[in-house]
């Protein structure tokens, strides 16, 4: 977060044991005592212990970013009952007004996943420091901390564009389903803070396929959903994590 351009908050200390005894450094995004959003950081990921043969790799403390970390929490309530469905023929309402045993009102239902929606992100920077902890928990960003961050903030436009082939083994029942193309919350139809984008299919309604699944009738019409999103360029990251997996499956093949 940002107020005027400096980063908003100030750096936080805090004192592990290593090696340590668990794999994980959880961050958490909290409103009063409400979690909002969480995100996990693997040290086996950031940091390394080293061969332990003579004269080997040295290994490295745990050290992130300063990078853009996204989290992940659970969605509005708002987002996970049914939503209206502008331009159905079978009306306006979307109640699902069943009950087991008895058949549901047909109308349209959008079928969510775990509940896992994106909630924000964090531009952050661990670094590990050997000696005695000093007392701090807070203290200020240091101005040339902040210049060496202005480079990871401009953004350029990216898009993303998605075809569906097929669906099958999906749900049966009376519920028309379709599918939604989201990147962070650009193309998340729950979400009013970014514009509407064609990021999801047209409502379809599964049909058996005379064995034990269901499928969706797209045939020869395949589905197309595209969205158009802001972020900071760091191709020259990409570019070097590519070559060197690229260059590990090679040796790896060989």
């Amino acid at each position: 977060p940002q107020k005027g351009g400096t980063p908003s908050h100030p750096p936080v200390f805090f004192s592990p044991q290593l090696p340590p005894i668990c794999d994980e450094i959880q961050l958490a995004i909290l409103s009063g005592s409400k979690v909002l959003g969480t995100a996990t950081l693997h040290l086996s990921h950031i940091s390394s212990a080293g061969a332990e043969l003579e004269e080997g790799t040295p290994g490295f403390l745990p050290c992130f970013g300063p990078s853009f970390l996204p989290f992940y929490g659970p969605r509005p309530d708002a987002a996970r009952t049914p939503s209206t469905v502008s331009g159905w023929q079978g009306g306006d309402s979307t109640h699902l007004g069943g009950v087991q045993g008895h058949p549901a009102t047909p109308t349209p239902f959008i079928l969510q996943d775990t509940g896992v929606a994106y909630r924000g992100r964090v531009l952050l920077e661990l670094s590990t420091h050997m000696g005695t902890p000093d007392r701090r928990q807070r203290d200020t960003i240091a101005p040339e901390d902040i210049a060496r961050v202005q480079c990871h903030l401009p953004r350029c436009r990216f898009g993303l564009c998605g075809i569906f082939y097929s669906a099958t083994m999906v749900p049966a029942g009376p519920e028309l389903l379709r599918f939604e193309l989201s990147l962070g919350n650009y193309g998340d139809t729950g979400d009013v803070t970014c514009k509407p984008a064609a990021s999801v299919t047209p409502h379809c309604s599964p049909l058996f396929d005379g064995n034990r699944y269901h499928y969706l009738p797209w045939y020869g019409d395949k589905p197309v959903a595209a969205v158009t999103s802001s972020w900071e360029d760091a191709s020259h990251r990409w570019d070097a994590l590519n070559l060197l997996r690229a260059t590990c499956r090679q040796l790896v093949s060989t």
